[in-house]
């Protein structure tokens, strides 16, 4: 069976597995057939990886690279200029100098380490179009090493097959690749119609068009398939260029084109494409960054260019649930907005040492891009401590900040987002006697809270408390909370910080089995309050909002939180 791998590098798969051609299958069936491509580098940056793209082989192989370093064409069996031209030098790695040979390198390779891959540098100051040429030779494990090297040296003169090649590395100034320009027109596109964009291109070089389109400024991240905007069709003006549409795994995707100006250079090539907006598009911004890559390793010229789709359909804001580990370790789920799969398969580490706090919650729901109300803990010693978000989904929380100490009478302490209606998350906190208190939200870090305001008594009679988001449709923060014999009930929020709750109304019974609860928000994009909660057994559930303040909730369905953490190993959710 043939397998192909990905290597470092520039990435390149083998369909056929050789660089050219079909080398001849080798008596003990081994046939590996090796990847490899020109490179170009800037003087004064990061080298370039000369070793394969990407191989392709029979069932198994073992055997060496050869590679022989020259400053010019490999022709010459005298070997008269062998080595490196001036400003060019090698990083070998693992392979080894050639003992008697200058400027030839053998890597050992197999099937379990295919790569073999030597870095090639040039220093600054380095003139420009400085070329390196090299030779590139398999020789099998027991085959003639010698020969090998030979052939290495000779290459030029030989039928390129996978397993013999002619490449080159060439310096070029940054000063002479700015040369080459793009010019880009990105009209915004009406939702459920297409509109014509345009890069040009001023080539002075061969090199490689890479335009995608990414989240504008402001906008969150893409789910898998949401933005329903794509590019249908790409035309070029020029016979240099071949462009193909590239698909996109979170994003609409993209155009790559090859250009080669060639001898007649430079070219001005125009590269037209078609953007479509489904009719259900959203309102999205979307940037289109396009590259120009002649160097594998430098600064390549690029250009951005910012374009709208005109629709009446908000951009959903996507939450995230934070939940934490019997370890200490903290995980970001980023919601997706989809009601059959609500998180993302993977989860992000994003705190250690979590398990020094006895309470933990977050003060209102958080988005997938860690914008919110932040997170506030306490310690075992009763001290407060308050973690703003911070903008970044993969470090979401910042430092902590010490509230104050004396927190340990409260025996539940729940962010309840925007009770009193000033914009600013709140806190309720339950003391030993069943008194409820509601600690508003203030602008200060330091300062996170005003002095507390008493709700009322009785609340002895819940062991649980969530704060749900707005349920009713009212558009303010309403409160679940759970007896002790496992009803639920729905507290509506009023909007007044004397009186922030309103008369309770019955949910319904058997909410017992459930050890941790969390209303992260919307979940499934249909702009209400969702409801997370896993039972004793790890098993997690969502509930639906419905926007009813008698019936909040749908059926429940069971959903998965990722491949790990498990979730019978978290001990709480926020």
């Amino acid at each position: 069976m043939r397998r192909t791998i990905a290597l470092g590098g520039t990435a390149a798969l083998l369909v056929a597995g050789l660089v050219s051609g079909a080398s001849t299958a080798a008596a003990d069936g081994w046939d590996p057939g090796f990847d490899i491509e020109d490179r170009v580098i800037q003087p004064g940056t990061w080298p370039a990886d000369v070793g394969p793209n990407g191989v392709s082989y029979g069932d198994s192989f073992e055997g060496t690279l050869v590679y022989a370093f020259s400053k010019a064409p490999l022709t010459d069996a005298t070997w008269a200029k062998g080595g490196f031209p001036a400003g060019m030098s090698l990083n070998a790695g693992d392979c080894q100098a050639r003992a008697g040979v200058v400027g030839v390198y053998t890597c050992p390779v197999s099937d379990e380490d295919s790569y073999g891959g030597i870095e090639v540098a040039a220093a600054e100051g380095t003139a420009n179009n400085t070329t390196l040429h090299y030779g590139f030779v398999y020789v099998p494990r027991g085959g003639d090493l010698a020969k090998a090297v030979k052939e290495a040296q000779t290459v030029d003169l030989l039928v390129e097959d996978g397993q013999h090649a002619a490449r080159t590395v060439t310096a070029k100034t940054a000063e002479h690749v700015a040369q080459n320009t793009i010019a880009l027109t990105t009209p915004a596109v009406p939702a459920g119609s297409t509109v014509t964009h345009t890069a040009t291109v001023h080539a002075v070089d061969k090199g490689t068009l890479d335009i995608n389109l990414v989240p504008g400024e402001g906008m969150r991240h893409w789910e898998e398939g949401e933005v329903q905007v794509g590019i249908t069709g790409v035309r070029q003006s020029s016979a240099t260029t071949e462009c193909d549409v590239v698909s996109g795994y979170l994003s609409p995707g993209g155009v790559q084109c090859e250009i080669d100006p060639g001898t007649d250079g430079p070219v001005d090539v125009t590269v037209s494409y078609t953007v479509k907006a489904s009719p259900y598009a959203a309102a999205w911004a979307i940037d289109t960054v396009a590259e120009y890559r002649v160097f594998d390793a430098g600064d390549n010229p690029m250009a951005q260019s910012a374009f709208s789709v005109q629709s009446s359909r908000p951009v959903p804001t996507h939450y995230a649930m934070i939940s934490r580990d019997k370890s200490g370790l903290l995980h970001w789920h980023h919601g997706t907005g989809s009601a059959t799969q609500p998180f993302r398969e993977w989860t992000e580490t994003v705190g250690r040492g979590w398990g020094i706090y006895n309470a933990v919650t977050k003060l209102a729901p958080i988005t997938s891009e860690a914008a919110g109300g932040g997170v506030v803990a306490r310690d075992t010693s009763g001290v407060l401590w308050s973690y703003r978000t911070t903008g970044s989904s993969y470090e979401p929380l910042s430092a902590r900040v010490r509230v104050g100490s004396g927190w340990g009478i409260y025996n539940q302490l729940v962010g309840v987002g925007d009770v009193s209606g000033d914009g600013r998350p709140d806190m309720i906190a339950r003391d030993a006697s069943g008194v409820l208190w509601l600690y508003k939200g203030t602008t200060s870090t330091t300062a996170p809270f005003a002095t507390r305001v008493r709700v009322g008594g009785g609340w002895g009679i819940y062991n649980q408390f969530t704060g749900a988001g707005d349920l009713n449709g009212d558009g303010r923060a309403d409160l679940i909370a759970r007896d002790t014999a496992g009803v639920l009930w729905l507290y509506p929020a009023t909007g007044r910080a004397d009186v922030p709750y309103g008369t309770r109304v019955r949910v319904g019974s058997g909410w017992h089995g459930y050890s941790l609860v969390s209303s992260p928000g919307d979940l499934t994009d249909d702009g209400r309050a969702d409801l997370v909660a896993r039972d004793g057994a790890g098993n997690v559930y969502l509930y639906k909002g419905t926007g009813s303040g008698t019936a909040p909730y749908a059926a429940r369905v069971r959903i998965s939180l990722g491949e790990s953490p498990s979730a019978s190993s978290l001990n709480a959710l926020f």
